[in-house]
């Protein structure tokens, strides 16, 4: 689609079509406007709008075609992006002005409500919030990329839209100031008021769940909101269509055990309900993150694997019965309640067939891999998704979804079963998922036939066998050169911005989910051909990224500046130490050297991260690097920096704040390293090393405090490995930012600089719990995934000389490999979101190249804690 105003300059990418007007002042955040249109209305809608944005100063985009708005109105983009088929950035002080105007062109049009915004006229589907102009991303404490905005005082803000409407501190509302209609309309009364919310279940794109009382009879219920022309196809049919075939099929389905019962459909404004009797308060995905996966080995008989298997097929054959096919089960969609040990519901019937009627969808590595593209369901299609959600009972992951080819995702899936329930004690219940995710149907449903008579192991034919590569030299070669050509392909459309949209790459410059994490990487695979020359235009793209970014090692300026350090000494350039954009000729930063507040506006964060131990960490890296390419002042300068995190952490100035709590099932989140006391501990011990080897003043004192705090984190490990060892232990205990991988990596650590031989010894244990939990970690990455976990192996084969953890760094490779797509030469590794492949180094391949490079090379240097 074209969009033109005279004097404007535009564009395109894969996404928008983009209206820029040269009079706009820069701006990075403000008041902004959405207008919602339908698919179908789109170019009408367009034609309305822009005569009014050209009688005003202001840029705005546009979806380009009817086709990119029906996916962003799916859902699946994300929540925030339905119903935005046009943006408008005004001038400061005209948005009320340009709003109305919009308003009154559009009225009486429809399109999917804004959930982020408030609406400026109940009739037009316009819309506003304070947002980012800009885009000024940052990855958080979760370790995705974030959209923040800058408070006037400094303080960082949330600039995600979510599904309610939020107004920063700083910014006075210009509706609720203006004169003429109200803008913020009050949330209605559900069924007239009949229905009283009492909690929220969900919150999604399509509509949120809730639960309620029921005024009139005095029960409670579940009420289920579709909102109009989300998720709109060609033929309009959208999540309405999808509520009201839920609303038939459970009236089909009355009476069955197992299955919510239909109460009452209402309909308020253009949104539908559907009111059902509730069936539990946790669904199954949830019950396995928080108290471990289900199994057969006695150890708690409430939570067998053969019981929950064979209570779901009882109510899929009551489904069944009644001719309705499910489509949709998944951990997700079974709820468990309360009345005794594996009692199961299945509930969202959006989606299912009735008398072989139905909207269609599926959900990748459940349902979607077996149905198909024409004609109706059959049951033994719920039987591959009971297969498929009996292995995520079994091991707490996901199908493998990463490949393009559904039978190297069912054989890779296959694959992690076989490493989570090994040995003769499992071969049962390992028998009857492996039938049940066959593709042929004739032996899903005997392998249910099976399940219903408990004669699950007699398999007509044997199990298919899982084979496994041989972890060489050769083999390692291949993973490593295969892995670097893709990471040096990413980095070479990161810096070209039409590449960089077409295949949706970060675009962050830092070190956890951005251009330096990636570089820092490549720059070991420098001698390979296009890496040199991918990582000099890296370099210099990230250089002239004129970001405002806080001073953190993995999520900041202090990060940047040491890729840009490592790139310069790899050119050869001979022109100095590196320094971080933004800095003057001398070196000087023109920003903060120390975080000077928490994103809360509190004292600064102490954690390794983004607060006070990494910048402090990162500084002893960048003193080492001038060091050995002869620049002492830079050193001293980096060292002084360094030795203000000391003091700051001394003092208390500087707080740990762990994400999360220390309940029973959590992770051991006070002590880990991305933001507990094991990463402060990290930093003490390589500031400490480097000043007695530079014999700087105060070594002895620094080497105090690292030796008190490596005791400290020491003495509570083994209750940490105690509790990972507990049956209901979260998979987080096993990773590197949470958990005993990064833990293990810093004792491995203070071993080395301390001479203490037990901190080694309580690393080999720490090792040991990681290697019982990998086979049921479904990421591959550095951050939380199994490529942290085998570099601790790693670093602990290589300090022990113990064939023990080399053994185990390999099984941990083979873990890896069995988590992803391509062939085992040629992986295709996912990230964090499990179903796509990108090259960053917290979430992406260039963190699992790290591990393969350094379980090749028996060792080498690591991101972070480095030689």
């Amino acid at each position: 689609m074209a969009v033109s105003i005279a004097g404007r300059t535009a564009w395109s990418d894969d996404t928008w079509s983009y209206l820029n007007d040269p009079r706009m002042p820069a701006m990075e955040h403000g008041w902004k406007l959405h207008v919602s249109a339908r698919p179908g209305d789109l170019d009408t809608v367009t034609g309305l709008v822009l005569p009014v944005l050209s009688r005003y100063v202001c840029h705005a985009k546009f979806a380009r075609d009817p086709e990119t708005l029906r996916r962003l109105n799916s859902g699946t983009v994300s929540a925030g992006a339905v119903g935005k088929a046009i943006t408008v950035y005004p001038l400061p002080g005209t948005v009320v002005e340009v709003a109305r105007d919009l308003a009154a062109v559009l009225r009486d049009r429809e399109g999917p409500r804004v959930v982020s915004d408030r609406r400026v006229d109940p009739r037009a589907p316009v819309y506003y919030r304070y947002g980012p102009f800009t885009g000024d991303y940052r990855t958080g404490r979760s370790g995705r990329l974030e959209s923040v905005m800058t408070a006037p005082d400094g303080r960082v803000f949330d600039g995600l839209a979510v599904g309610r409407y939020r107004c920063p501190p700083w910014a006075e509302d210009p509706f609720e100031t203006a004169s003429g209609p109200g803008t913020a309309p009050s949330a209605p009364g559900l069924g007239g008021g009949r229905y009283t919310v009492t909690a929220g279940i969900a919150r999604a794109a399509h509509g949120n769940v809730y639960r309620a009382l029921d005024t009139t009879l005095g029960r409670p219920v579940v009420v289920k909101q579709a909102r109009a022309f989300v998720g709109e196809d060609e033929s309009g049919t959208d999540a309405r269509h999808r509520l009201r075939n839920e609303h038939t099929v459970l009236t089909a389905l009355d009476g069955v055990p197992g299955v919510p019962r239909a109460l009452d459909y209402f309909a308020h404004r253009s949104d539908e309900y559907l009111v059902m009797s509730g069936c539990g308060d946790r669904n199954l995905r949830r019950e396995i993150l928080r108290n471990g996966p289900y199994q057969d080995d006695g150890a708690r008989p409430g939570r067998a694997l053969s019981v929950l298997a064979v209570r779901l097929l009882r109510v899929l054959d009551a489904i069944h019965g009644r001719n309705v096919v499910v489509r949709d089960l998944k951990p997700d969609n079974v709820v468990l309640d309360a009345s005794g040990p594996g009692h199961c519901h299945v509930i969202d019937f959006g989606i299912s067939e009735c008398a072989g009627a139905g909207p269609g969808g599926a959900t990748p590595g459940y349902s979607e891999p077996v149905l198909r593209a024409a004609g109706p369901a059959a049951p033994a299609d719920d039987h591959y998704a009971l297969g498929a959600t009996l292995f995520f009972a079994a091991t707490g992951m996901d199908p493998v979804i990463v490949d393009t080819d559904h039978e190297v995702n069912r054989d890779r899936t296959l694959a992690c079963l076989s490493w989570a329930l090994p040995g003769r004690a499992h071969r049962e219940i390992r028998s009857t998922i492996t039938g049940l995710l066959s593709f042929e149907a004739a032996v899903r449903t005997a392998a249910a036939d099976r399940l219903r008579t408990g004669t699950a192991g007699a398999a007509r034919r044997p199990a298919r066998r899982t084979t496994h590569p041989r972890v060489d030299r050769d083999l390692l070669d291949e993973i490593i050169e295969h892995t670097t050509d893709f990471c040096a392909g990413e980095a070479e459309a990161i810096v070209d911005p039409v590449r960089a949209a077409q295949l949706n790459v970060p675009t962050s410059v830092d070190v956890y989910g951005g251009s330096s994490g990636l570089g820092l990487e490549l720059l070991h695979h420098a001698h390979r051909p296009r890496v040199r020359a991918a990582v000099t235009g890296l370099a210099r793209w990230t250089a002239e990224q004129s970001r405002n970014l806080p001073p953190g090692l993995y999520t900041g300026r202090t990060g940047v500046q040491l890729f840009l350090a490592e790139a310069e000494a790899e050119a050869g350039s001979g022109e100095g130490p590196g320094e971080a954009p933004g800095t003057d000729a001398d070196g000087r930063s023109a920003h903060p050297d120390l975080p000077d507040r928490g994103p809360d506006g509190g004292p600064p964060e102490a954690d390794l991260i983004a607060g006070v131990a990494g910048v402090g960490l990162g500084r002893v890296l960048l003193a080492r690097h001038a060091l050995r390419s002869g620049h002492r002042q830079a050193a001293d300068r980096h060292l002084a920096v360094a030795a203000d995190c000391d003091r700051m952490l001394a003092s208390g100035a500087a707080r740990l704040t762990p994400a999360g709590s220390d309940t029973a099932g959590s992770a051991a989140l006070r002590e880990g390293v991305a933001h507990g006391e094991a990463g402060v501990v990290g930093f003490l011990l390589e500031h400490s090393f480097l000043l007695d080897h530079d014999g700087a003043t105060g070594a002895a004192e620094a080497a105090g405090r690292a030796e008190k705090a490596a005791a400290r984190l020491a003495a509570v490990t083994p209750d940490i490995i105690a509790a990972a060892a507990e049956p209901g232990a979260t998979r987080r205990y096993g990773s590197w930012c949470r958990g005993l991988a990064g833990i293990g990596t810093v004792l491995v650590r203070a071993a080395e600089r301390l001479d203490e031989p037990r901190y080694l010894h309580l690393a080999q244990r720490a090792a040991r719990a990681c290697a019982a939990l990998a086979p049921r970690m479904p990421l591959v990455t550095q951050c939380c995934g199994l490529a942290g976990v085998g570099d601790l192996m790693v670093d602990v084969a290589e300090a022990s000389a113990s064939e023990e953890f080399r053994d185990a760094a390999e099984t941990v490779a083979l873990l890896i490999l069995s988590r992803s797509g391509g062939t085992w030469s040629r992986p295709v590794f996912p990230d964090a979101g499990l179903a796509r492949s990108s090259a960053t180094w917290a979430g992406g391949s260039a963190g699992v190249l790290a591990f393969f490079r350094r379980l090749r090379d028996r060792g080498g240097p690591r991101l972070g804690l480095v030689a």
